[in-house]
C-alpha cells in the first residue's frame, strides 16, 4: 500500500509527498528496530532475574547445609577427640568402654560438602554471566562458586577404613541401627545408645584400637581435617550470606 502511494507520488513527481513517504518509512523502521531492542532487553532482564532467584534458592540451600555439616562436623569432633584423650592418658572421664569403643566409631564418620552450583554452571555454560549487570555481584558469585571446593570438605579419612577393619561387624550393625540416623536430605545424627556388649568385650576392642599407634596417627589427622572443615565452613557461610544479600539487593522490592 505505502509502496505503491510512493511510486504514484514519483509519477506525479509530488517532491513534497514523497519526502514525507520517505519520513514514515524512515520513522517506521527506527520505530521497529527500537520496539525489537527493548524486547530484547526486556529478554534479558527476565533471564537474569530467573537465574538470580535460582541462584538464591542455591545459596540459602548452601547456608542451610552448612549449618547441618558444621553441627556433624562437631559432633564427630567431639568424639574423636574423646578416643584419642583415653589413647593418650588412659583417663576415662567417667566413660564407660562402650562410651569409648562408640566413640572410636562414630569419629569415623564423613558428611562431605559440595556446594550448590547448578545455576551458576549453567548460566556461565551458556556464556551468560554478563546478563547479570551489576558487576560487583557478578564478581562476588564468581569468586564464591570459583573457591567452593576444598578437600577438607569432602576427604574420606584412612582411619574411617582401618578403624572398620578392626571393630567386629556385629558391633558395627547395631551402631548403624541404633545408634544413628539419617533422612531424605542427607542430614545425618548420631546418638548415645546402650552397649550391645560386655564391658570386658568393649574393653578388649578399645584396647586394639587404641594401642595401634597407625590408627591413632589417622585419627589426629582426621581430628584436625575436622577443625579445619569447621573453619571453612564457618567462614563460607559467612561468604554466601553476604553474597545472598548482594542478590536480594539486585531483585529489589518485587520479592516483598
Amino acid at each position: 500500500m505505502l509502496l505503491r502511494r510512493v511510486i504514484e507520488h514519483v509519477r506525479k513527481q509530488e517532491w513534497t509527498a514523497i519526502a514525507i513517504d520517505f519520513v514514515i518509512v524512515v520513522v517506521g523502521v527506527f520505530i521497529g528496530i527500537q520496539a525489537a531492542s527493548w524486547n530484547e532487553i526486556r529478554a534479558d532482564q527476565s533471564r537474569a532475574r530467573g537465574y538470580l532467584e535460582r541462584i538464591h534458592s542455591d545459596l540459602e540451600a548452601d547456608l542451610g547445609n552448612y549449618q547441618d555439616k558444621i553441627r556433624f562436623w562437631n559432633a564427630v569432633s567431639h568424639y574423636g577427640r574423646s578416643g584419642l584423650t583415653y589413647a593418650d592418658t588412659g583417663g576415662m572421664r567417667d566413660l564407660t568402654q562402650w562410651n569409648l569403643l562408640l566413640a572410636y566409631f562414630q569419629a569415623s564418620q564423613v558428611a562431605e560438602f559440595w556446594t550448590r552450583s547448578t545455576t551458576y554452571d549453567e548460566v556461565k555454560s551458556a556464556g551468560e554471566l554478563n546478563l547479570i549487570a551489576n558487576l560487583d555481584l557478578r564478581n562476588a558469585l564468581a569468586r564464591y562458586y570459583t573457591e567452593a571446593g576444598n578437600p577438607a570438605l569432602t576427604e574420606r579419612p584412612a582411619y574411617r577404613e582401618h578403624v572398620r577393619g578392626v571393630i567386629p561387624i556385629d558391633v558395627q550393625l547395631y551402631i548403624w541401627t541404633k545408634c544413628y540416623t539419617s533422612n531424605e536430605r542427607g542430614e545425618q545424627d548420631l546418638q548415645d545408645c546402650a552397649s550391645p556388649v560386655s564391658e570386658a568385650r568393649a574393653a578388649d576392642i578399645v584396647n586394639a584400637i587404641r594401642r595401634d599407634r597407625a590408627l591413632m596417627s589417622e585419627l589426629r589427622y582426621w581430628m584436625s581435617t575436622m577443625q579445619v572443615a569447621s573453619m571453612i565452613g564457618r567462614d563460607r557461610t559467612t561468604f554466601a550470606r553476604q553474597v545472598l544479600a548482594s542478590v536480594d539487593a539486585e531483585l529489589g522490592d518485587e520479592r516483598d
